[in-house]
């Protein structure tokens, strides 16, 4: 405990001047009949009614602790340093190909990723999390947000659809023929272009896709990797399809700081977002601790001995005669 005015205190010698003067003070005794006599000369009595003129010198020392206005230091407050994850998800319509054991029904790969997400996003609560969806072109399903439920109730509105395997009555996603083909690049820079408004916090794409592009051929990889790097951005890539990883991907990733990843079932998948964990340690804050005040260890005492001062009044005193 501190006080902010320190040099107050120095008048608690008041309230204990008074009260050990009320304790030998002789007042102004005046002889009757009665003291000649053998009474006892009672003690305890005399204790208790000096006891109750020393209350007003005890308020007044809480009156003066509260005067000096006493503080405290809060424990320091905990906080991590906030990352900013875009999830950049290709949703073409090879994203719904068989993925993985297939034992406990359909499993796509587009199912895998957002098991992915959904589990990644729970492990690393406090950080800012959105969704990027591209195939043709790309939309920025949710932004960045510390409230990431949408990115988990997005799931049936941006499944992908496939012809080969999806009769036309269940399908739910984007039409192929308007929504198939991959674009990296494009997608790349469309979730550079939103992560770059961020003014805190490190800046990370974690993109999945199951095939090529050909708009991060050279030169186009040389912009993208200078868009990134000129925006702090580290890009991980992660390949769902036993095909090569590009070279140009993986060497995108690389120059951010980041990695590109082969995944090619569920397990390998969750293995993948560990070592980006890794890689992308939390950062923990420690914040210096604050000052607040601190008057509650006084106000129960003062309340009481006001209580008890009151009580007294009515009758426990010495007799004025």
């Amino acid at each position: 405990m501190i006080f902010q005015h320190p040099q107050l205190l120095s008048l608690l010698a008041l309230p204990v001047v008074l009260a050990f003067w009320e304790w030998i003070r002789r007042g102004q005794p005046i002889a009757l009949p009665f003291d000649h006599g053998r009474q006892g000369r009672g003690l305890i009595l005399r204790f208790l009614v000096l006891a109750a003129n020393c209350l007003p010198a005890a308020l007044l020392a809480i009156a003066i602790l509260f005067l000096a206005h006493p503080m405290t230091y809060t424990p320091p407050e905990v906080e991590r340093k906030l990352n900013n994850v875009q999830f950049l998800l290709d949703t073409s319509g090879s994203m719904a190909e068989p993925y993985g054991p297939q034992t406990a029904g359909r499993n796509r790969r587009f199912d895998s990723a957002m098991a992915a997400i959904e589990k990644f996003i729970n492990y690393r609560q406090g950080d800012a999390f959105g969704l990027t969806i591209f195939s043709r072109n790309f939309i920025h399903w949710v932004p960045l947000t510390l409230d990431t439920q949408a990115i988990a109730l997005s799931k049936p509105f941006i499944q992908p659809d496939n012809p080969r395997l999806d009769p036309p009555g269940s399908r739910h996603g984007l039409p192929d023929a308007l929504w198939g083909i991959t674009y990296i690049g494009k997608g790349l820079l469309g979730a550079t272009d939103l992560l770059a408004q961020r003014p805190t916090g490190d800046r990370m794409i974690i993109m999945m896709t199951d095939g090529e592009s050909s708009d991060i051929l050279p030169p186009r990889d040389a912009e993208i990797i200078g868009r990134l790097q000129a925006e702090k951005i580290t890009l991980f890539a992660i390949l769902l399809s036993d095909e090569t990883i590009q070279p140009q991907l993986a060497a995108i990733a690389r120059a951010t700081g980041g990695e590109a990843f082969s995944a090619l079932s569920g397990d390998a998948l969750a293995t993948v977002f560990k070592r980006i964990d890794e890689m992308k340690k939390v950062v923990v804050l420690e914040k210096r601790p604050q000052v607040v005040d601190y008057y509650d260890p006084f106000f129960i005492p003062a309340l009481s001995l006001l209580a008890v001062n009151v009580l007294v009044l009515f009758g426990l005193r010495f007799t004025p005669w």
